[in-house]
């Protein structure tokens, strides 16, 4: 059977204000009025059951993240007590629900993208599905690139497989400068790596213990089954014992049998506010506006007014946002830098943020 994982852990930081720790990025209404994490789960839903998926959280986000996803059971929503990066979240995911299904197939996506052609996404991924069952190889799904971007991984896809549409990665790519990013769209054959997988439970457990001996370590220590009642305790001892790794650098770039999908399907990330012109429709002066906001004589800029009004006047290429208790101004190409703002309203303390 193949189940939804949902990764909806972090909190989006490089778009604060609006996203914040009570109110992260993936139980936004960033497009539609639909949190992230719920168009995230609708989307899959065509292909798994709801019932036996699993949410994995934050561990103060239990309770709201419940609240936007009530047709999943409260105990397959867990909360994760510290943030250890993707690697141990995955494999204990695929830990309960190899119990539950011995061929349990793992569709594992985060909560907190977007996608625009839902139909070719569920072709796309029903085709990953295919070749994690039929291969039991790890599968990931690669965007085709539009553009040079610097924030994202690539993957180098090498020959086709027994599969039609679905390739052998070649070698997974860090993050490149643009100039490098220009040549991969140039040459061609390198695609972004997105960060959704597909593979059977069994196959990714077994990589886990080849490739992060100290996870593995962790996993088998875990006893218990969500809504047990130590299983808290449990958790909490398995994320104490797990080193921070993301499943692509820990498992994905060092296994073998590693297929990819390349897919078009109007993703995207949103990774910062210069993403929104990409995702939000501009004024004939390239301004994205969502809110009670005035715009005159700017260009390329991008507005969001949650609360209150806000006029901008006389400027280009700049974002601003407004929420209830908090302001946002900087240059759009410095949009990535909202981080070191979050950073230094963390070390100010509870007061700050």
């Amino acid at each position: 059977m193949r189940h939804a994982v949902i990764l909806a852990g972090g909190w989006g930081e490089r778009l604060w204000p609006l996203s914040t720790r009570e109110r992260p990025k993936q139980l936004l209404p960033l497009v539609g009025d639909r949190a992230l994490v719920r168009q995230t789960l609708e989307r899959v839903a065509p292909l798994t059951s709801l019932e036996t998926s699993l949410v994995l959280t934050g561990g103060t986000l239990r309770a709201p993240m419940a609240r936007e996803l009530p047709e999943i059971p409260g105990a397959r929503i867990i909360g994760e007590p510290v943030g250890r990066n993707t690697a141990p979240a995955i494999a204990l995911a695929a830990l309960l629900l190899v119990r539950e299904d011995p061929d349990a197939v793992l569709i594992v996506l985060p909560a907190d993208h977007i996608v625009k052609d839902e139909r070719a996404f569920q072709r796309t991924l029903g085709l990953a599905c295919e070749a994690a069952e039929a291969e039991r190889a790890l599968v990931t799904l690669g965007i085709e690139p539009t553009r040079p971007e610097t924030e994202y991984g690539y993957i180098l896809k090498g020959p086709a497989s027994s599969l039609p549409g679905v390739h052998v990665v070649e070698r997974f790519v860090e993050k490149p400068d643009v100039a490098t990013a220009r040549a991969y769209l140039d040459e061609g054959g390198y695609l972004w790596n997105s960060g959704m997988f597909v593979w059977r439970a069994d196959r990714f457990l077994e990589e886990t213990e080849r490739r992060l001996p100290d996870v593995a370590r962790a996993l088998s220590r875990v006893e218990s089954e969500p809504g047990d009642r130590d299983f808290d305790d449990v958790l909490g001892a398995y994320y104490e014992d797990c080193p921070s790794v993301s499943v692509d650098y820990g498992v994905m770039e060092k296994a073998s049998e590693v297929l990819v999908v390349p897919a078009s399907f109007g993703w995207d990330d949103v990774g910062a506010w210069s993403a929104m012109p990409r995702i939000w429709e501009a004024d004939e002066a390239g301004n994205v506006v969502r809110g009670d906001a005035v715009v005159h004589d700017a260009s390329n800029c991008v507005v969001d007014a949650e609360d209150g009004i806000v006029g901008v006047v006389g400027v280009s290429d700049l974002v601003v946002v407004r929420t209830g208790d908090a302001t946002l101004v900087c240059p759009k190409d410095r949009a990535r830098d909202v981080r070191e703002i979050v950073r230094a309203l963390r070390e100010r303390g509870p007061a700050g943020e």
